[in-house]
Parts: C-alpha cells; structure tokens; sequence
C-alpha cells in the first residue's frame, strides 16, 4: 500500500493480478434485510406496466369493453368465428370484433342515410314543385332504407352489390 504521497504506477498485467487476489478471498455477501413478514412478501402483487402507449390504450380499451354490451352478441361473432375457421377463441378478442362488426355496420346505415338526404333533396329541387308532405322539417322527415340507397353506401365501403335477376 502507498501512503504518504507516494505515486504508484501499476502496469495493466500487476492490475488484474491483484484484482483475481481480491476475488480469491471469501467475501461475504451484504445482507437484505426486509420490513415485511414471509407472508406480507407472498400477498404483494407487482401490476405489470406498460411498455408502450400503444399497449397501455389497448388494455384500457379492453377494459372498457368488458362492461360494454355490444349491439351484436358475442354468441353470434362467435359462431360465426367458428363457421369461418377459428376453433377457440379468447372473449375478449369475440367481444372487439363484436364492437367492430357494430362500428362498420353503424358507418354504412349512415352513409345510405346521407345518400338518401340527398336523393331527395336533389328530388324536390328538380321536380319545381312540392307538396305539403314535402314542406316538413327535415329533423320530423322519416327515412326509409332503399335498395338504391344502400348499393352507393356500400360501394363506398369495398363492397359490390347487384340485385338479383328476377325470372317471371
């Protein structure tokens, strides 16, 4: 040991020499001592955070969709899971389809809705003429789904669709 201002110069050879003579030597572990019981350590539970914000909203959502009942019923996904190839599947996944089976139903229904809006709009406009029926606000105005109506929607969402051809 130098002491009293001595310099010392240790080459890297005489460095790792002393360093494997220190790791010779029985050292005792340090001690970690805890305030909790053995029982208290077994009834701690660790929440698993989230690595990402991604994650974190997916588990939020999944979450909320435990309480949510969706509009189509998680036995009718599920059957037609099944029909389509799937063998076991998870609720929850069940349930997300379900909502997102209803969310694409949902923006269709409003796409023919607005198509109709227009439809009749451009109707009444064109024809010069309207009757009292025709005067009514818009928001007491009652809808009816049309064929003619429903096809644009639906093209507009990657689906064709024709009617049939009727045989007399």
């Amino acid at each position: 040991m130098a002491s009293d201002g001595e310099d010392i110069n240790v080459t890297p050879a005489e460095s790792l020499a002393s360093a494997t003579d220190t790791e010779d030597e029985e050292m005792e572990p340090p001690q970690v001592h805890s305030d909790l019981d053995s029982d208290e350590e077994e009834q701690l539970e660790v929440e698993e955070v989230p690595a990402t914000a991604e994650e974190a909203d997916m588990d939020e959502l999944l979450r909320q969709l435990e309480d949510y009942t969706p509009t189509i019923p998680d036995a009718l996904t599920m059957n037609a899971l099944k029909s389509a190839g799937f063998s076991t599947v998870d609720p929850q996944i069940v349930r997300l389809i379900s909502v997102s089976a209803q969310k694409f139903i949902s923006d269709i229904a409003n796409d023919a809705l607005q198509h109709c809006k227009t439809r009749t709009t451009n109707i009444q406009h064109s024809s010069g003429h309207s009757s009292s029926k025709d005067k009514k606000n818009p928001k007491d105005r009652k809808y009816t789904l049309a064929m003619e109506d429903l096809v644009p929607a639906l093209a507009d969402h990657g689906i064709t669709m024709r009617k049939p051809q009727y045989f007399v």
